[in-house]
C-alpha cells in the first residue's frame, strides 16, 4: 500500500512539475540524521517546500535538489551506479563539515579526491565553519560553490533547568553536591564498541591532562556520553578521578545531561562544530574550547565563552580554575552565552539554508 502511495505521489508530482528536496544521511550517526531532521522540518514547515530525511535516492525525480548529509554519502551515490542519472550537476548539494588534508588522513584525501573530480556534479558544498571554507576554497573548490552556514541547536528542547531540576537531575546521576561537574559529551574513541584507541583529533588526551590537573586541587567530577568513551574512562579511573557516563539510546534526553554541568569542555584538533558549542550555552552551561570549528565563529572569548589554543594545556587549565574559583565570570558567561545562542535556533538556521541553498537551486520554480 505505502508503494502504491509512493508512485501516486510521484505521478501527481511528474503532471505538476513540482520539484523536492531529499536529504541523504545515516541512521547509525545521529547527529548527522538530527541536523538532515531539523533542515528539512524547518523548510518544509517555513516555507512549504516538501522535504524528506532519507538513507537514498529511491524516490527522487530529476529536477529534485539532492542533499548529502556527508562526504561520505556524497562518495557513495558517485559510486553507485543507479544514483548517477540524478547527479545532473545542477541540483546536489555536500555537506562536508570537517577534515584535514596530509599524509595522515588517507580516507579523507580519498573520499575528498572523488568528490573534487567530480565537482562539476556538485552546485553546493555547505560546510558549518569558516576554518572550513577557507580549507575548501584552498582545495580547489569554487568560490561560488561554497555556502558556509552554521550549525543550529533546538531552543524549545535545550534550556536551562530549574535550580531543583538541576539539584535532582545530578543527584540520579550521583554527582555530589560539592563537586565542578565538566561535561563531555564527544565520541573521541576509535570505532563504535568500547572506543579504547584514541581518537586524537578530538583531544580526549589532552582532556584527560586537564582534568587530572585540576582534580589536584578542586572536587572536579565528569560527565560523560556517547559511544567510544573506553579511553577517557580509564584514564579517569587511573586518576581516581570520579565519573558517570551513560551511553544515550535517545538524542533528546542529552539536556538533561547538560542542565547537570558546570562546564562543557573541547580540547579537539580538529571539529566541524561540534553541536556541543551550540547546545551547552543554550542550556545555561559555560563553554572552553579550542580554537576549531564553529568555536571562533560563535564565541566571543571572555564574553560568551573562552577559547583556548589546540593543545594548551597549561591555558586550557588556567582557563579552567579561574572559571571554578570566580563565580562572576560564570555567571556572565552563562547570560552572554544565552544571549548569543538566539540567533542559533534551528528555524533561523534553516532560512539560511533555503535562501542561500535550496531556493537559489530550484531557480522560481519553488515559489510559484
Amino acid at each position: 500500500m505505502k508503494n502504491l502511495r509512493n508512485h501516486m505521489h510521484r505521478l501527481s508530482r511528474q503532471l505538476r512539475g513540482s520539484k523536492e528536496l531529499f536529504y541523504v544521511s545515516d541512521r547509525e550517526n545521529w547527529v548527522l540524521r538530527w541536523v538532515g531532521h531539523y533542515i528539512t522540518h524547518e523548510v518544509q514547515a517555513q516555507f512549504g517546500l516538501k522535504a524528506h530525511l532519507d538513507k537514498d535516492l529511491k524516490w527522487a525525480m530529476p529536477g529534485d535538489v539532492l542533499h548529502f548529509g556527508s562526504l561520505w554519502n556524497t562518495v557513495a551515490a558517485f559510486k553507485a551506479s543507479a544514483s548517477r542519472q540524478m547527479l545532473d550537476g545542477k541540483h546536489n548539494v555536500a555537506t562536508l563539515f570537517h577534515g584535514e588534508r596530509g599524509e595522515l588522513h588517507s580516507l579523507f584525501n580519498e573520499a575528498f579526491d572523488i568528490a573534487l573530480a567530480n565537482i562539476d556534479s556538485i552546485a553546493r558544498i555547505v560546510t558549518a565553519n569558516r576554518i572550513m571554507q577557507a580549507r575548501l576554497a584552498e582545495w580547489g573548490v569554487p568560490l561560488e560553490k561554497i555556502a558556509c552556514i552554521p550549525l543550529g541547536v533546538d531552543l524549545t528542547r535545550f534550556q536551562p533547568a530549574s535550580n531543583e531540576a538541576r539539584r535532582n537531575q545530578r543527584s540520579i546521576l550521583g554527582v555530589p553536591e560539592n563537586a565542578f561537574c565538566i561535561g563531555s559529551f564527544q565520541k573521541d574513541g576509535e570505532g563504535w564498541d568500547e572506543g579504547f584507541k584514541p581518537k586524537l583529533i578530538k583531544g580526549p588526551d589532552i582532556f584527560l591532562e586537564v582534568v587530572e590537573r585540576l582534580a589536584r586541587h578542586y572536587p572536579v567530577f565528569v560527565l560523560l556520553t556517547g559511544p567510544a568513551r573506553g579511553y577517557v574512562k580509564v584514564g579517569l579511573e587511573k586518576m581516581r578521578v570520579p565519573y558517570h557516563h551513560t551511553l544515550l539510546e535517545d538524542f533528546l534526553e542529552i539536556p538533561h545531561y547538560y542542565q547537570c554541568l558546570d562546564l562543557y569542555l573541547i580540547t579537539a584538533r580538529e571539529e566541524g562544530g561540534p553541536q556541543a558549542i551550540l547546545e551547552a550555552p543554550a542550556c545555561g552551561v559555560p563553554v572552553i574550547s579550542t580554537r576549531v570549528g564553529l568555536a571562533p565563529d560563535i564565541l566571543t572569548n571572555g564574553v560568551s565563552g573562552i577559547l583556548v589554543g589546540v593543545d594548551d594545556v597549561e591555558q586550557i587549565t588556567a582557563s579552567a580554575a579561574r572559571l571554578i574559583e570566580d563565580a562572576v565570570l560564570r555567571t556572565s558567561l552563562i547570560e552572554q552565552g544565552l544571549k548569543m545562542i538566539q540567533d542559533y535556533d534551528w528555524a533561523n538556521i534553516a532560512s539560511r539554508y533555503y535562501y542561500e541553498v535550496y531556493a537559489p537551486l530550484m531557480g522560481t520554480e519553488i515559489y510559484d
